[in-house]
């Protein structure tokens, strides 16, 4: 599959995820409350923390390695079986003694779930299977959120108490769902390379450089976590459990802004690790134009309407949403920036600059959250993380200019011709994007 085909299979499906996301995001938080919501998804941020210390990023490698050479991709399947069930293992060893406010067992179904899914996501992106893997992930949240929706619409009576093991809990269904989506993804990729050719080369030397590059991948992925969530623990630590959710949810609305960068991102990434196709520089630059146009809008529509809108589809207790997505704007719009810009250099292999640029962010955000959380709170914690994003990536940026030798400007003046080329690529015609100059 071509990448603008790729691209356009994509779409859709990633739409249609993005919505089912976000209800059942609204869904859960309009049941656990102001109060409770924030705790909960606090909780979930610590397990997606152990899930990447378990991972130490090695789907980033496998999809690297996989998209360089299909004939890899058999080795690197039958590599993640025995990994899962060794990870199982010290999984169920580490929550022994890791704090949780749920139940051990749910974490650890979230935890492996998790796993499943960053490891078969890569085996898909590696052979392009993205129609496949969106339809999947689609079916399984369309579940989620109908069992959420019953739940919400007919009342059924909701324990914020997570402590124990119930089915009845909204909380526990969320959790269950990633188990869904990792064994569908599993059992789906089996079932299709069933029959398909062999090893052609040794496993050992093989899993030697997946290693090798996911350790490097690894560090600069648990900084880019650090950066982007280590602003919830200082929340959680000054601020208060209401102040919490409204926060977490500034956060998670922001990740709808990043939907159309993390769509980009999944589909240059493996196509940048490939040699059976060029010109990627010009589609990042070409859909890089494309965000900047897309956030002038947004910013002037959540500016006019996010007081009233926020406190409506949340509750009445969120009505700090507002001025600290105001301060976080300019956050989510360098966070964008900063997620196509990695992608494209993480499949040429230039890991070290992506770590570099985390690095600089990273300084930013908790010296910044130290010192000015405890004072203005919430809002501190969105204007802090803005500047750290805006400083990783005014980094890549220069990185972009001193290696490939590209023009900054090229990253943000829109013009006339990406209008219509945005359209005739949606619309598959033969308007020629990968020729874009």
């Amino acid at each position: 599959m071509r990448f603008r085909e790729a691209l356009q299979h994509t779409v859709f499906w990633k739409v249609l995820n993005t919505i089912l996301t976000f209800f059942i995001n609204v869904l859960l938080v309009r049941m656990l409350g102001a109060s409770f919501s924030g705790p909960f998804f606090y909780t979930i941020t610590a397990l997606s923390f152990l899930v990447l210390i378990f991972s130490w990023s090695i789907e980033s490698a496998i999809t690297y390695y996989g998209s360089k050479n299909a004939v890899n991709i058999p080795s690197l399947s039958r590599f993640i079986l025995p990994l899962m069930t060794v990870q199982a293992l010290v999984c169920m060893l580490v929550l022994k003694f890791f704090p949780l406010s749920i139940d051990t067992r749910l974490a650890f179904i979230y935890i492996i779930g998790n796993l499943a899914i960053l490891y078969f996501t890569a085996l898909f992106s590696a052979q392009r299977w993205f129609a496949s893997l969106n339809v999947i992930i689609v079916l399984v949240n369309l579940l989620l959120a109908i069992a959420l929706g019953g739940m919400y619409f007919f009342n059924t009576p909701v324990s914020t108490n997570i402590t124990v093991y119930a089915a009845t809990h909204p909380q526990v269904l969320y959790i269950y769902s990633f188990a869904m989506q990792g064994i569908a993804l599993m059992l789906y990729f089996f079932a299709r390379r069933k029959n398909q050719s062999a090893v052609t080369e040794k496993n050992n030397a093989l899993i030697k450089k997946i290693i090798q590059y996911a350790t490097v991948a690894f560090v600069s992925n648990l900084l880019f976590f650090l950066v982007t969530r280590i602003d919830y623990f200082f929340v959680h630590k000054y601020c208060t459990a209401v102040a919490l959710s409204n926060y977490i949810q500034v956060s998670k609305f922001g990740q709808l802004l990043l939907f159309l960068p993390s769509l980009i991102a999944i589909v240059i990434f493996p196509y940048a690790s490939g040699d059976d196709e060029d010109n990627y520089l010009d589609k990042v630059q070409f859909f890089c134009r494309v965000i900047t146009g897309s956030f002038i809008p947004l910013l002037l529509i959540i500016s006019a309407t996010g007081y009233w809108v926020f406190p409506w589809l949340f509750g009445a207790g969120f009505t700090a949403m507002y001025p600290a997505m105001l301060f976080y704007f300019a956050g989510f719009f360098s966070l964008s920036m900063i997620t196509v810009l990695a992608s494209y250099l993480a499949g040429k292999a230039m890991l070290r600059a992506n770590l570099n640029a985390t690095i600089i962010a990273l300084i930013i955000v908790v010296t910044g959250d130290v010192i000015f959380i405890p004072l203005w709170g919430i809002n501190a914690a969105a204007a802090v993380s803005s500047l750290g994003y805006f400083a990783c990536l005014v980094y890549l940026l220069w990185i972009f200019k001193k290696t490939i030798g590209c023009r900054i400007t090229s990253f943000f003046a829109i013009n006339k011709s990406d209008l219509r080329l945005l359209l005739n690529f949606l619309n598959n015609k033969k308007a020629d994007l990968d020729h874009h100059q």
